[in-house]
C-alpha cells in the first residue's frame, strides 16, 4: 500500500512534534506544511519540508491532513480541507464554539470525508498496561501545565482531555447525560464536579505549575484509591502515544475499528467543555 500524502496545518511547538511522528511513520508521506506565519514556514523549510502560506497553495494529490493550528482556526481549516476531498485529523479541542461544532459535523456528512479528533490521551501507555474497572465508584483527574493560562484555556485545552478520557474509559454512548454540579475558579486553577451518566467525576486543571503533570485516581470498591501518573514517559523501546495515534488513524482510514476519537467523540467532549466554560 502506498503512503498517504499528508498536509500538516500549523507548525508551532506541537505541530513540529506531529511532523516528526508523521515523517517517521511508514503510512504517511508529509508532503506539505501550511502556516501563515513566515517564521513557522522558515522553520519547516529548515527541517526539509515544503511550506506554504495557505490552502490555496497546497500541492496536488493530498490525501489526508492534520490540523494542529490554534483552536479558533480548527473549524474553518477542517471544513475547507473536507470540501477539497481530504480526510482530516483535527487537534483537540474539536472546535471552540457550538456553531462551529455543528458546522464541522454537517460538513463531514455532506462531503463523506473521515473526520477524527486527536485526543492523544486515549493512547497513553499507562492506560494500556493497567486493568480498568468497568464502573469505579468515582474518578478524579488532575492536570497541570507549566505555562500561564486563563481559566477558559484550562478548561478548553487541558480539561477537555479528561472529559473525553472519562467517557472513553467508561464506554459511554454519545448521548450520555452530563450535569455540571459545581465549578470553582482559583487564581491558578479550575476545579469541576460533574455527573457523567450518573457517574461522579472530579476534574482539576492548574496553570503556572513547577512542571507539567497529569494523573488519574479511581476507586472500584471501598479500599484506597488507585492512582495512575499519566505524565509518565513511555517505557524504553515502546511506541509513543502520538505514533500510536497515527497508526490508529491509518487503520481508521482503512475502515477498521480503533480507539481513535471520532468527530462525534471530539464534538461531545468540546460541548461538555463549553458547558463548563460557560460557568466560569
Amino acid at each position: 500500500m502506498h503512503a498517504l500524502r499528508m498536509a500538516l496545518l500549523g507548525y508551532g511547538r506541537f505541530g513540529r512534534v506531529h511532523a516528526l511522528r508523521a515523517r517517521t511513520h511508514g503510512a504517511f508521506e508529509l508532503a506539505c506544511v501550511v502556516d501563515p506565519d513566515p517564521h513557522a514556514r522558515q522553520a519547516a523549510q529548515a527541517d526539509g519540508l515544503l511550506a506554504v502560506a495557505s490552502l490555496q497553495d497546497l500541492p496536488p494529490g493530498i490525501d489526508v491532513a492534520t490540523v494542529a493550528t490554534p483552536a479558533p482556526a480548527h473549524a474553518a481549516m477542517a471544513m475547507a480541507l473536507m470540501h477539497r476531498g481530504i480526510h482530516v485529523l483535527v487537534e483537540k479541542p474539536f472546535a471552540p464554539s457550538l456553531d462551529e461544532i455543528e458546522a464541522m459535523l454537517a460538513t463531514q456528512c455532506s462531503t463523506n470525508r473521515l473526520l477524527c479528533t486527536a485526543h492523544i490521551e486515549r493512547f497513553n501507555a499507562c492506560l494500556h498496561k493497567d486493568a480498568w474497572p468497568v464502573r469505579p465508584l468515582h474518578l478524579r483527574f488532575e492536570r497541570a501545565c507549566h505555562a500561564q493560562a486563563s481559566a477558559e484555556a484550562l478548561v478548553m485545552d487541558l480539561m477537555v482531555h479528561d472529559l473525553d478520557l472519562a467517557a472513553h474509559l467508561l464506554g459511554l454512548p454519545h448521548q450520555a447525560s452530563c450535569e455540571v454540579l459545581s465549578v470553582h475558579v482559583q487564581p491558578r486553577s479550575v476545579a469541576v464536579q460533574l455527573a457523567l451518566d450518573g457517574q461522579a467525576i472530579q476534574l482539576r486543571a492548574i496553570h503556572s505549575a513547577p512542571r507539567s503533570r497529569a494523573r488519574l485516581a479511581w476507586r472500584s470498591d471501598h479500599r484506597q484509591d488507585r492512582v495512575l501518573d499519566l505524565s509518565s514517559p513511555s517505557p524504553p523501546g515502546s511506541t509513543d502515544a502520538l505514533t500510536r495515534q497515527y497508526s490508529a488513524w491509518q487503520r481508521a482510514l482503512q475502515g477498521q475499528a480503533t480507539d481513535l476519537a471520532s468527530a462525534m467523540d471530539g464534538a461531545v467532549a468540546a460541548r461538555r467543555a463549553l458547558a463548563i466554560a460557560a460557568r466560569l
